[in-house]
């Protein structure tokens, strides 16, 4: 299971790039993404390993639940519209950071 250190920084850093976040989709393009796209993409192979056995979904919330127990990101939180997104991905950020 791929682990990425600090998932919830790193994850917000990337979707703060502009036009980088698109909740429409989990794969726009090399450089947007949904949530769980970004995950997975920031996971490198591994990741895209991951999500070709399982789904872009699964594979999101396992490296989540395997890089920060400590915050939790609900399923339901794949499907936000991109503000929303962006809020709780920084509540999150936030949260790690302490």
């Amino acid at each position: 299971m791929p682990v990425i250190e600090n998932i919830h920084q790193k994850v917000f850093e990337a979707v703060s790039v502009p036009k980088a976040l698109d909740m429409g989709n989990w794969h726009t393009c090399k450089t947007t993404h949904g949530r769980a796209g970004w995950v997975v993409t920031l996971a490198g192979e591994e990741g895209l390993k991951l999500e070709e056995e399982t789904s872009t979904l699964f594979a999101a919330l396992q490296i989540y639940h395997k890089s920060n127990p400590a915050v939790p990101v609900s399923p339901v939180r794949f499907y936000d519209t991109n503000q929303k997104a962006m809020e709780d991905m920084e509540r999150c950020a936030k949260l790690e950071a302490q």
